[in-house]
Parts: structure tokens; C-alpha cells; sequence
């Protein structure tokens, strides 16, 4: 048991009773002899963040081919790069990105990348919560196509090394996977009840070029192949029109918006209060470092409010509490976990920020100042299913971490 003493929730200090991976109770006075005391004066709780779209390992690109768009990077920069991936890389690269996480307040992310037994080993040894996916590109080559279907069997049919883990799958986009391995990871997702998370309407190019080989657009696409459904995310979802939105609705997709990245490539702006209005289930992502250079969801939120209302033309898009909801609240939820509220009951991830941070003050509303103020420097803890991951700006290993990364990236960009 953990007992969190004078702590700041919402604008009062009380005590809060951490039991095994939750919040127990929540009062003004609490009296627990047996449980480990912090004193927690002077801070403020709040939820951690979910990240719900990201390429943890590509930490080693970040920088890597600036000022160029989606397709022209990738093909000129990324995929040469990521071919001379190994195991044995991903392990530090994603270590060092859950560090990052670590600092600006992330306890839970989705992942999609290369080698997911090593992010999985990655994740269970920082102590962190991680939805991970084996990821299907099989660039139209039957051969890929039918190893990559058994891989991902055999990948959903060993469990999690932790309960705070979650297996899922991911089919990179319809303009890398064959109609063939998107509809046999489709069946798969449903026979092991897990989650399937697609690249979706990134940009216009990828709808045009859709509508030019397919006779339609990737939502409806997907939606022909049975894609879409409640346990389904689409990254990025930029370019949606309104029968697109309707599909997405009806059948419980949700949306993983990723401002920085969109903006940053030139993909265009969700038009996120347009969705919001029309009830669209939407989360909050960084997308890799090699499209952002940032895992923080502090500066997405912020991204993400400022794109909104530039993007609706009106300051009353993207409020801060629907803000704050989508890199918390919605991001967990999506993933059926009850987390990203303090209150009981709830899974016991959260953050503790210092109150008298330069960037927190006056605290006239802090969830706004979370969003348009503050950087990593307020965060002083972060507590992940009930652990601490961070206390007092100090995460175990970290030196060890950040040397292994230095020699990873030596390696693969000599």
C-alpha cells in the first residue's frame, strides 16, 4: 500500500490510498498503518497521459530527414534506415524512449513498430504499461504475406509477460498491405479478441491514390474488408469526409490524432472539433521522433488545442478540457482501461507536479496551464499501475539507458 499525504486534487489537499494497482479511497484524513507514507506536500495529482500512436524505436531518427513530405521521407530516409534494424537495437532505442515518456508524465502507449518481443521486454523492465502490436507491411509480396500471418499467430498465442501489457495487431497502411493480410489480421484480431490499429488518410495522396487503384477511399476500403469496429484505432484519420465520419461512428472506430507529425509533414489538420461535435471517439498521439523529434504529450495537447482552433477558424475549438481528455481519459479507455481519472477505483497512473513551478503559477487553472504553460520541469513523479517509475526526477538506470542508446545509435548511423 502507498499513502500519498497532502496532495493538491482539483483545489484542496487530501490523502490518497494506493492498494495493489488502484486508487483506493480518496479523503481529507486517512489512517493506513501498514502502507509506505509520501508525503506529498507542495504537489498536485494528476492523471498521466496516454500515447496513443507511436514508433517507440524510432528514437535513432530523430532529426533525420527534415523538411521533406510523407512519402519522399520515407522512401529517401526512413525505410533505408529501419532495414538495417535488428533485435538487439530495439531493446535500448525503445528503453530510451520509455525514458522520455517517463519525464513528460507517460505511463501507457501503443506502439507500432519492428521486433515487438523486444519493446515487450523493454516495457516490462521500465515498469510501464504498453498496448503492443505485431506490425504487418507486406508491400504486396505474397511470400511476406503468408509468414506474416503466421508470425502474428504465433505472437497472439504466447501471453504477456505482465498484466499491464496488452498484444494486439497492427496493419501499417493500404498502401503497404495486401487486401489479403488486412483481411486475415482482421480475422485474427477477432479470434483473439484483441485490438487492430491501422495508418489511415494520412494525407490527400494517400486518398487519391486510393480512389485511383481501389475506386475508394481507405476508410470505406477498410470498411469493406471489416477493419472497423470498437476494437479498431486509425492513426492520423486527417482527410475524412463526412461518409467517412459516418462509417467511423456507427461502428466505434476510434481516431488517434497526431498534430505535430500532420503538421510537420505537410499531411494537413484534423479538423478535431468538427469530430468531437460529431460524437467520433478521438485520442491523442505523438507519432515516431523521426515526424515529431518529441514523445511529450505535453506539447501535443497544447499542438493539438492550438491546430484545433486555427483549423475551425474559432477560439472556442478545442477547449482545454476535451484537450486534456484526449491525451488522457479517451487514450486509456480506448483500450478498455480504467485509468486517466483520479478518483476510486480507478488504475493508479498518475503524475505529481510541483505546485510552484515557474510554469504552474498562478494556478488559476491548472489543466491549462498543463496544456499552454508547462513543460517536463513541473512533473516530479510518475506512478504507473500503482509503482513509482520515477521519484524525484530520478528513473533507476537512467545513465545505463542513455549510454546503451549512444552506442545503439552509433551503430546504425555509422
Amino acid at each position: 500500500m502507498i499513502l500519498l499525504k497532502n496532495v493538491f486534487l482539483d483545489n484542496q489537499a487530501c490523502d490518497i490510498l494506493i492498494e495493489q494497482n488502484k486508487i483506493a479511497q480518496i479523503a481529507e484524513h486517512i489512517n493506513a498503518p501498514n502502507a509506505q507514507v509520501i508525503d506529498a506536500t507542495g504537489k498536485a495529482i494528476l492523471p498521466s497521459f496516454c500515447n496513443t500512436h507511436t514508433h517507440l524505436a524510432m528514437m535513432f531518427l530523430r532529426g533525420i530527414g527534415e523538411d521533406k513530405n510523407l512519402f519522399d521521407w520515407l522512401q529517401q530516409d526512413i525505410f533505408p534506415r529501419e532495414a538495417k534494424l535488428k533485435p538487439e537495437h530495439i531493446y535500448a532505442l525503445s528503453r530510451y524512449g520509455l525514458l522520455e515518456m517517463i519525464k513528460t508524465g507517460t505511463t501507457c502507449f501503443t506502439d507500432m513498430y519492428f521486433y515487438a518481443d523486444e519493446t515487450l521486454k523493454a516495457v516490462q523492465d521500465m515498469g510501464m504499461r504498453a498496448i503492443i502490436p505485431y506490425l504487418g507491411m507486406d508491400f504486396f509480396d505474397d511470400n511476406k504475406t503468408d509468414e506474416q500471418i503466421r508470425q502474428a499467430r504465433t505472437y497472439l498465442e504466447s501471453p504477456p509477460s505482465s498484466p499491464r501489457i496488452q498484444k494486439v495487431l497492427s496493419c501499417h497502411s493500404v498502401y503497404t498491405c495486401s487486401e489479403k493480410l488486412i483481411r486475415a489480421f482482421v480475422a485474427l484480431a477477432k479470434e483473439y479478441d484483441t485490438y487492430l490499429q491501422v495508418h489511415v488518410a494520412e494525407t490527400q495522396k494517400e486518398v487519391d491514390d486510393c480512389l485511383q487503384k481501389f475506386g475508394c477511399r481507405p476508410v470505406e476500403l477498410l470498411y469493406r474488408w471489416g477493419a472497423m469496429g470498437p476494437k479498431t484505432l486509425f492513426a492520423h484519420a486527417v482527410h475524412l469526409d463526412d461518409n467517412d465520419m459516418r462509417r467511423v461512428k456507427e461502428t466505434g472506430t476510434t481516431l488517434a490524432h497526431c498534430p505535430t507529425s500532420n503538421l510537420k509533414l505537410g499531411s494537413g489538420q484534423m479538423p478535431l472539433q468538427k469530430y468531437l461535435d460529431a460524437g467520433l471517439k478521438v485520442t491523442l498521439g505523438t507519432d515516431g521522433v523521426s515526424s515529431n523529434n518529441s514523445l511529450s504529450m505535453m506539447s501535443e495537447m497544447k499542438l493539438a488545442a492550438l491546430s484545433a482552433k486555427n483549423q475551425a477558424d474559432s477560439v472556442t475549438a478545442g477547449k482545454v478540457d476535451d484537450i486534456f481528455a484526449l491525451a488522457t481519459r479517451n487514450g486509456f479507455n480506448a483500450f478498455g482501461l480504467p485509468a486517466g481519472q483520479i478518483k476510486e477505483g480507478a488504475l493508479a497512473d498518475f503524475i505529481l507536479v510541483d505546485r510552484n513551478n515557474v510554469f504552474l503559477l498562478p494556478d488559476n487553472n491548472r489543466l491549462s496551464n498543463m496544456i499552454y504553460a508547462a513543460d517536463s520541469s513541473c512533473i516530479t513523479d510518475v506512478f504507473c499501475d500503482g509503482k513509482a517509475v520515477m521519484r524525484n526526477k530520478v528513473i533507476p538506470n537512467e545513465a545505463e539507458i542513455i549510454a546503451d542508446f549512444k552506442h545503439t545509435c552509433a551503430d546504425l548511423l555509422k
